[in-house]
């Protein structure tokens, strides 16, 4: 935690002396922009924790009564316009991350070309672009709830992606048009339960954005050829791990070398995440026509039958502003699609020392993934200053038979398929 709180007060010195640097080299090539969230998170679920993004280390519920991190973000952003072709783009954010700092880190930093008035390329570090708020995410003034609906934005946990994206604006009439063709990779590092592990995705992916009046609809493809390395299983020196044990035809046990009645490399190809295709499609629209609005987003998850389930989300939100306050609705759900074959039960032959048997370790693994529930959640905005804004919003959640839904650190008194509450309180800024 230390590392963090350091890693944070660099963030604010970046923040705090990023205007002066542009005034130095000059303010028409640059744009500095601050923005943040600081809420406080409660869960009535006191034998797990709630996490509002698939990379969080833990949250409020089992580990804290109320939690300050899991919905906290700092990130400054400084935009450059060398001319009429070139600009560039950086942001850093520092929030929760899957080591339990607030590390700061890169998630954005891209050099921009205008080719022509309707065709551009852009090559660096760019936002994933699946979702309604891709361009905005990490800013939570710009957001009408306190966090996304994490049945859709904790579905996937990339925020960024490192390569070359192409777009295309076109007019048809009074509706404007903008494709979007990129490929490249992503590595995002996540809290494992003993170790930390890590997921990388590299292959391509097609966006389309439709505005029409106060009417924005996007549509989003990608398919990305996947690895999942998780030390604690993947990559040991230990013989006996369970991936490790299962492509082994023999094992060293106490009297020598001796058949391994574990062996199965089949099962070890099926459910080891490497180089298995993902796909990720979405649909997202969004109606503002300024005294109200309505926006509702939805996802799939499918590929490879691996331990990342096929799966579908969605959420509807609905608001209306009077003045300065915005009350909202949103409703939420996330489905598994298709039934992952469980593992063969172990096989009942010790090999010593309490190892765990691998058909046991994938079959926990495999419960883990099923992350089915469904919420409604109420909320109130109340934009009570210049770039600020106060925000106060219940969660009902409801996890389906078997699933933790959006819970980690589950403890040995967790009941699945039970209801609880998220409470939280934020403050949105921008400057």
């Amino acid at each position: 935690m230390r590392d963090g709180i350091r890693g944070t007060s660099v963030l604010a010195v970046l923040i705090v002396g990023l205007p002066a640097l542009a005034q130095d080299v000059g303010q028409d090539m640059f744009k500095v922009r601050g923005f943040g969230t600081l809420a406080a998170t409660k869960s009535s679920e006191k034998n797990a924790d709630f996490t509002s993004t698939a990379v969080q280390f833990n949250g409020p519920g089992f580990s804290k009564s109320v939690d300050f991190g899991v919905d906290s973000r700092l990130g400054a952003q400084v935009d450059a316009k060398f001319n009429e072709m070139f600009s560039a783009a950086v942001q850093v954010i520092a929030d929760h991350r899957y080591d339990d700092t607030y590390t700061p880190y890169l998630n954005m930093a891209h050099l921009k070309a205008q080719v022509t008035p309707d065709l551009s390329i852009r090559i660096g570090r760019m936002p994933f672009s699946a979702y309604l708020i891709s361009d905005y995410r990490m800013v939570g003034y710009s957001m009408p709830w306190v966090r996304p609906p994490v049945e859709v934005y904790q579905f996937n946990p990339i925020t960024s992606f490192d390569g070359m994206e192409i777009g295309f604006q076109q007019n048809v009439g009074t509706v404007a048009l903008l494709w979007q063709l990129g490929g490249g990779s992503s590595t995002v590092k996540t809290a494992g339960a003993n170790s930390t592990a890590q997921f990388k995705g590299t292959g391509g992916a097609l966006s389309l954005t439709v505005t029409a009046g106060s009417s924005t609809f996007r549509a989003y493809y990608t398919s990305l050829k996947s690895t999942y390395d998780n030390a604690g299983i993947d990559h040991s020196s230990d013989p006996f791990s369970p991936f490790n044990l299962l492509r082994a035809q023999t094992v060293n046990v106490g009297f020598g070398p001796m058949p391994n009645p574990y062996y199965d490399p089949a099962m070890a190809a099926k459910y080891q995440i490497k180089d298995k295709t993902i796909t990720y499609t979405s649909l997202g629209y969004t109606y503002d026509p300024g005294g109200w609005f309505v926006m509702g987003e939805l996802a799939r998850n499918a590929g490879d039958e691996i331990m990342l389930p096929q799966a579908t989300a969605g959420y509807i939100t609905a608001g209306v502003r009077f003045g300065s306050w915005t009350p909202y609705l949103t409703v939420a759900q996330r489905k598994n699609d298709t039934h992952i074959s469980n593992p063969p039960p172990a096989i009942d032959f010790g090999l010593g020392g309490g190892t765990p048997k691998p058909y046991d370790v994938i079959a926990n693994i495999l419960a883990n993934t099923n992350q089915a529930q469904s919420s409604h959640a109420l909320g109130l905005r109340w934009d009570f200053y210049t770039n600020m804004a106060l925000k106060a919003q219940v969660d009902w959640m409801k996890n389906d038979t078997g699933s933790y839904g959006a819970l980690i650190n589950t403890q040995p008194n967790f009941k699945d398929g039970q209801s609880y509450t998220v409470s939280t309180i934020s403050l949105d800024f921008v400057f």
